[in-house]
């Protein structure tokens, strides 16, 4: 057993980073799953769904900063220091983006969810699901777990950047849409799609979490 394996055996370990963890996974999870009611055009209650995920988003930053308080305090972390600080970063980064993209949609009064955006919001619901589902494994030291739950979310992001690309090429090519419009819904797609790419961030962390401790 290596070294700092043995003393992190021997010594107490603090667990609320767990908990903290599977909180923030519950979180993300909740605001994915309220997006896909995100109002198909801006006739609906979109200011209440805004709402909904600031107030979310809020939770999660909190349980950022818990986290960070909770590091400054711990000698003896239960994973290493900076895995812990990744993962609530990257946890963080998907509530942020899907914030951004609630945001845009309303600011920026974007006249209707496309497709593609619904498309990616039922991506970014599945790969938040995935995450809630795996960072319970941490805890209960399920690490085989952690790899293949990867894989789904590596697939997942795939997926997305394919039709965020699609999508992008078609508004760039379609006379009928012009700047301003294509600036609008950019500004959705790209959130949307960071937000997929935030959730891979964390699924590296996790399986980085199981090589070091396999």
């Amino acid at each position: 057993m290596p070294i700092q394996a043995l003393i992190r055996w021997l010594l107490p370990k603090d667990d609320r980073f767990f908990k903290l963890f599977e909180d923030h996974a519950e979180v993300i999870s909740e605001a994915a799953k309220i997006m896909l009611d995100f109002p198909a055009t801006d006739g609906g209650n979109i200011h209440g769904v805004l709402t909904r995920i600031h107030q979310l988003e809020h939770r999660g930053d909190d349980m950022v900063r818990s986290v960070m308080l909770a590091l400054d305090e711990t000698y003896v972390t239960p994973i290493d220091r900076e895995d812990i600080h990744s993962l609530a970063t990257a946890l963080d980064n998907v509530l942020d983006y899907m914030y951004s993209a609630a945001q845009s949609f309303v600011s920026y009064e974007v006249r209707e969810l496309t497709q593609a955006m619904r498309e990616l919001l039922q991506l970014l619901s599945e790969g938040t699901t995935v995450l809630r589902e795996t960072v319970p494994s941490i805890r209960q030291h399920q690490l085989d777990k952690l790899a293949p739950a990867r894989m789904q979310i590596v697939a997942i992001e795939k997926r997305g950047d394919a039709i965020y690309q699609t999508e992008m090429a078609a508004l760039f090519k379609d006379p009928a849409v012009d700047a301003k419009e294509l600036l609008r819904q950019q500004a959705v797609l790209n959130a949307l799609e960071a937000a997929l790419n935030s959730c891979q961030d964390a699924a590296d962390v996790l399986e980085n979490v199981a090589i070091k401790h396999a």
